[in-house]
């Protein structure tokens, strides 16, 4: 996932009076990460879109534990499959919300540092995660019904693994960029290198 564009695009910054001094005065968004050595895209989210549910292998469950640290949630961008949970927690010494819009609504209060509180994911969809605390505070999580996903980390680089032979849509979202797709072919035993490609916000 490569930056393409001609001038090198920065994250928002906010000015900040909530709690400033756990929280500082300033905080990023995070909605634009990109490597000024690779001009690598992070935190898109990469899916197969059309996988046929007989191609689809038995899911383990898994657990994601969505942390307010520093003021800001970590992982910003992650992927589930369905039947898996999202465990918040708060590493911060004040009040925190995790409020979750979307396949799984939920409103968790974390008053407490080291808090934990664990909901499980039973519909595909894209989860929005807020804090009503701290309005800046913002992450994604795809959940898919299939384990064919991946979010791309900071050198733009992304895998998705055991793609069983077939033609899929692979669709690459990022939240202020837009959604791009493309058709891909697989077959048995190959390994397929896909280049896609941002230059601008898409319209």
């Amino acid at each position: 996932m490569t930056w393409t564009g001609t001038a090198m695009p920065t994250p928002t910054i906010v000015d900040n009076t909530t709690d400033p001094q756990v929280c500082g005065q300033k905080h990023t968004l995070a909605d634009m990460v990109v490597s000024s050595r690779s001009r690598g895209v992070q935190n898109v989210i990469v899916a197969l879109t059309d996988v046929p549910a007989e191609k689809i292998p038995p899911l383990l469950p898994d657990r994601l534990v969505l942390d307010n640290r520093q003021c800001s949630f970590f992982p910003h961008v992650s992927v589930l499959t369905t039947g898996s949970a999202i465990e918040a927690t708060n590493s911060d010494p004040i009040l925190h919300t995790t409020h979750l819009y979307g396949p799984l609504e939920a409103n968790i209060a974390l008053p407490l540092k080291d808090q934990r509180v664990q909901r499980t994911v039973e519909s595909a969809g894209l989860i929005i995660v807020k804090c009503d605390v701290h309005g800046w505070m913002q992450a994604f999580v795809r959940v898919d019904p299939h384990p064919f996903h991946d979010v791309s980390a900071s050198s733009g680089a992304f895998r998705v693994s055991s793609v069983p032979p077939g033609d899929y849509t692979l669709e690459a979202w990022h939240e202020k960029l837009g959604t791009k797709r493309i058709r891909v072919q697989i077959r048995g035993g190959e390994t397929k290198r896909v280049a896609l490609e941002y230059s601008a916000a898409q319209p």
